[in-house]
């Protein structure tokens, strides 16, 4: 039996080699909370439910669940959204 190495493993040691992120060569979302008032996602892909105390943001294999009063969709296009309001907390699922 040859030991092959795992998706994971290969793409950690290509990331490290092209000193890369590793989460853009996994092709995982990237989240940023900028105080409790902005919220930044990278590589998202796209939005399940949206409303002004709960949005849910699909990053692939996570899904970002975002709680707060008065959240608001600032901007978004096809790689990044930012979202404001008053952010009471993020859940990863």
């Amino acid at each position: 039996m040859t030991d092959r190495p795992s998706w994971h493993g290969l793409l950690e040691r290509t990331a490290e080699s092209l000193d890369l992120p590793g989460d853009v060569v996994a092709g995982l979302a990237r989240v940023e909370l900028v105080g409790n008032r902005e919220f930044w996602m990278e590589g998202h892909r796209g939005i399940l439910s949206y409303g002004e105390e709960e949005i849910h943001i699909s990053g692939g294999r996570t899904t970002v669940c975002l709680r707060g009063t008065g959240l608001e969709l600032r901007s978004m296009n096809a790689n990044t959204l930012c979202i404001t309001g008053e952010i009471r907390s993020v859940e990863l699922t």
